[in-house]
């Protein structure tokens, strides 16, 4: 059913929520899982090979592969990838170049309500742009 899945990802517990969903569903349906984290927008008005830049990108790759990776479970069929970019618009693009079937986003928690999600506006135009369906996984457990 779902031969691309892309992961909207943030580095909080809701994003980890996320990326667990993510994982489950393309072991299941035997798909490929792209993971993409937006950097700074402001970030852009960097070069591609600015020493800074390149440093940025290098320690969320190291990231990725240090708290992340280790969370796919022998899952590898799965690519990260992260830039400098509005995350929700970023996302939409992403999803239309790789055909991606589904997108999935976590929802952050209203501390004072018990599962109650609540999303951002990134994830509010995400889901008015997206080209595809839109998972929204809930920060409960």
């Amino acid at each position: 059913m779902f031969d691309r899945i892309l992961l909207a990802f943030k580095f909080t517990a809701a994003g980890r929520l996320a990326l667990d969903k993510a994982v489950q569903l393309a072991k299941e349906h035997g798909s490929e899982l792209r993971i993409f984290h937006a950097l700074d927008y402001r970030l852009k008005e960097l070069d591609r090979s600015d020493p800074k830049l390149t440093e940025i990108i290098a320690q969320t790759e190291d990231r990725f592969e240090s708290e992340l990776k280790p969370l796919l479970n022998g899952f590898d069929n799965a690519q990260f990838g992260c830039s400098p970019a509005d995350p929700a618009m970023e996302v939409c693009k992403i999803a239309r170049y790789v055909n991606a079937d589904l997108i999935i986003v976590g929802s952050h928690q209203l501390p004072e309500k018990t599962c109650l999600a609540r999303v951002d506006y990134v994830g509010m135009t995400i889901l008015e742009k997206a080209p595809c369906p839109v998972m929204l996984v809930p920060h409960c457990k």
